[in-house]
């Protein structure tokens, strides 16, 4: 009989010792690669506050004349300094540029309609690329400018000093 009384008190300790040894902790707290324990409490979508920069690249627009054309975000690859000595950084894949618009219709232009792409911050450089209809680059330029007739496919791929982004969209040019 004593024997099951200190079986069982023993037990009780034990569980109790292991129960006030296991702290919840509710905080929002990640840990980096390099066991460095961040909060994350006020933060959105780990990529910092709403004030900080995010995790992708600016956006495009395409006037096209008057009208406006907002262009599918493609691939990219984005980092931003966290401003404690470390970074964050996502890379995304997309479809061809001909796959994420073949859904879309394209803007009618003729081929002295004014294309201006307005960045919403200006990249270090771009480059202008024109798709084939067998999924192939047909040009590749620094500047934009109306190519062929009938629905064309145009990629902007865009550099920054935080990274890369490409962008689709197609006209029907007349």
């Amino acid at each position: 009989m004593n024997f099951r009384i200190l079986f069982f008190a023993l037990t009780l300790i034990f569980l109790l010792s292991i129960i006030g040894c296991s702290v919840i902790n509710d905080t929002n707290k990640i840990a980096d690669n390099n066991s460095k324990v961040t909060d994350v409490s006020n933060k959105e979508d780990f990529g910092g506050s709403s004030e900080s920069p995010t995790l992708k690249p600016p956006s495009l627009t395409v006037y096209v004349g008057e009208k406006i054309v907002r262009p599918s975000l493609g691939t990219y690859s984005w980092s931003v300094d966290n401003g404690d000595g470390t970074a964050s950084g996502i890379e995304a894949g997309s479809s061809t540029p001909p796959e994420l618009v073949k859904d879309s219709n394209p803007m009618q232009a003729t081929a002295n309609t004014n294309i201006e792409l307005d960045f919403e911050v200006q990249p270090e450089s771009y480059t202008v690329r024109i798709w084939g209809d067998d999924n192939n680059v047909v040009n590749s330029s620094v500047e934009f400018f109306l190519s062929g007739k009938g629905k064309i496919v145009y990629e902007v791929l865009a550099h920054w000093e935080q990274g890369t982004a490409s962008y689709a969209f197609s006209l029907d040019v007349e």
